[in-house]
C-alpha cells in the first residue's frame, strides 16, 4: 500500500519494540488432510525438452547463480526501517537498495527462501532468494542476494513454449523454496512451478520484450537473466479454494528440514480458519515426493487461528505464522498499515503472539544449522529481510 514518506530520526527508523505482553492461546487443531493431492503430469518432460532445445541456441547457454551473483547490478542498505520485532531478538538483516526496490510497486516482494534451506547443513556462501510479482500479475521475478555484500540481481521467471520460444510467468509469486537445485515457486493459488537453478540464461536488457526480439535477440523483459520452468505440480482438476474443500490455496511456502524433510503451505484468509498443509519433500530431488502412482499427498493439515495470515514455517512441530496482531483485528479494512504478529505454537495444540513484526510481512524461513528465522515484508517505502532466533 502507498503511504507518505514520513520524516522520522534514524534512530526511530531502526527502532525495535518492547517485549509484548503475553496472550491467550488460541487452538491449533489438526484436520483431515486424506484429500490434498497433488499432479504433475507431463510436465517435467515436456519442460525438459523444451528447455534442451532452446538450449541449442549458443545465447542460451545455462549458466548458474554464482554467475548471477558475479553480475551484480544493485546493492541492499543495512537495516534502514523499523522492524517492530521485540528489541531483545536483535533483529539482523537488510533493507532492498533506495529507489524502485524499496519505493514504489513496481514490483512487490513476496516469498523468502535462500542458501541455508538450498544447504541446510551450512554452506560457505550465504545467499537470500526471494520472489516478486509485478503490479499487474503479468510476471514474476525472483533476487539472488549475497549476504557478504548485500549486492544482487535480479532474474525474470520465464515459461519455455511449445513453439520454440518463451514467454514471462505470470502470477502473485505468493512464496517459495529452494532445495538443492530446485526453486519451487507458488505462482498462483493452486500451481507449483519447479525451476532448475542450473538452467539460468542470460538475455538482452535493450528492450521489454519476452522470448525472440524482433532484433533477433532474447529479452526477459529489461531483465538480464531468465529463469525457465522445468515442471509444475498442481491440484488433479485445478484450481483451489481457502478454508473449504480439498484444494487448500497456496500463499506461502517453506521448508521443515526435520526428521525425512517436508514444505508447508498456508492459505491466506482476511480471519482465521485458513489451513497450513505439511506436505512430503523428496531431499535428494529437492522436489515434492510423489507416490508409485505420481501422486503427492498431504502428510497433515492444521486449521490456523491467526487472521490475515501471510506464512508459515515449522521445525518439527514448532510453528511461526505470520498474520495480524490481536490488538488490531477490529481494524482490518480500514486502511491503516499496522505492524504485523509473529505468532507462535505447537501443531495440534495451540499458538499464542511471540512477537511484533514488519508491516505485512510475508513469508519466512528456517536456516537450521545457522538457527535463523528469515522475515521478509512487502510494505512500500519500509521493506525488510531480517533474521532473528528460532523461538
Amino acid at each position: 500500500m502507498r503511504i507518505s514518506r514520513m520524516l522520522l530520526t534514524a534512530a526511530l527508523l531502526i527502532a525495535t519494540v518492547p517485549a509484548l505482553p503475553a496472550q491467550a492461546a488460541a487452538s491449533f487443531p489438526r484436520i483431515d488432510a486424506s484429500g490434498f493431492q497433488l499432479v504433475s503430469g507431463d510436465t517435467f518432460a515436456t519442460y525438459g525438452a523444451r528447455v534442451a532445445q532452446l538450449e541449442t541456441k549458443p545465447a542460451l547457454a545455462p549458466v548458474g547463480v554464482t554467475e548471477v551473483l558475479a553480475a551484480s547490478n544493485r546493492t541492499g542498505r543495512a537495516l534502514c526501517h523499523s522492524t517492530y520485532l521485540t528489541a531483545s531478538l536483535n533483529p539482523q538483516g537488510f533493507c532492498w537498495q533506495d529507489g524502485e526496490d524499496d519505493d514504489e510497486n513496481v514490483w512487490i516482494p513476496q516469498g523468502l527462501s535462500g542458501s541455508g534451506d538450498a544447504q541446510p547443513a551450512g554452506g560457505a556462501r550465504r545467499v537470500v532468494v526471494a520472489s516478486w510479482h509485478n503490479s499487474g500479475d503479468t510476471a514474476i521475478r525472483v533476487s539472488l542476494l549475497d549476504l557478504a555484500t548485500n549486492k544482487y540481481r535480479h532474474v525474470l521467471l520465464v515459461e519455455p513454449t511449445a513453439d520454440g520460444n518463451f514467454q514471462a510467468v505470470a502470477g502473485h509469486g505468493h512464496g517459495l523454496y529452494w532445495s538443492g537445485n530446485m526453486l519451487v515457486v507458488a505462482s498462483g493459488g493452486a500451481v507449483l512451478r519447479v525451476f532448475d537453478l542450473r538452467h539460468i540464461w542470460r538475455t538482452d536488457t535493450s528492450t521489454g520484450e519476452v522470448g525472440l526480439g524482433a532484433d533477433g535477440k532474447y529479452h526477459a523483459l529489461w531483465h538480464a537473466f531468465a529463469l525457465p520452468q522445468v515442471g509444475a505440480y498442481w491440484y488433479s482438476g485445478g484450481g483451489c479454494a481457502s478454508t473449504t474443500g480439498v484444494r487448500p490455496c497456496f500463499a506461502s511456502l517453506a521448508l521443515d528440514h526435520a526428521g525425512t524433510g517436508s514444505f508447508v503451505a498456508a492459505e491466506h484468509t482476511t480471519k482465521g480458519g485458513g489451513r497450513i498443509v505439511r506436505w512430503p519433500l523428496n531431499k535428494t530431488t529437492g522436489l515434492p515426493a510423489a507416490g508409485t502412482d505420481g501422486v503427492v499427498r498431504a502428510v497433515e493439515a492444521f486449521n490456523s487461528p491467526v487472521w490475515g495470515m501471510q506464512g508459515a514455517v515449522s521445525y518439527n512441530n514448532s510453528f511461526v505464522i505470520a498474520g495480524v496482531c490481536p490488538e488490531y483485528a477490529d481494524n482490518i479494512g480500514d486502511g491503516v498499515d499496522y505492524p504485523s504478529c509473529l505468532h507462535r505454537g505447537t501443531g495440534g495444540v495451540s499458538t499464542s503472539v511471540w512477537t511484533k513484526a514488519p508491516k505485512n510481512t510475508e513469508n519466512l524461513s528456517y536456516w537450521p544449522a545457522t538457527d535463523e528465522l528469515w522475515v521478509m515484508n512487502e510494505q512500500l517505502r519500509e521493506r525488510v529481510t531480517v533474521h532473528v532466533a528460532f523461538p
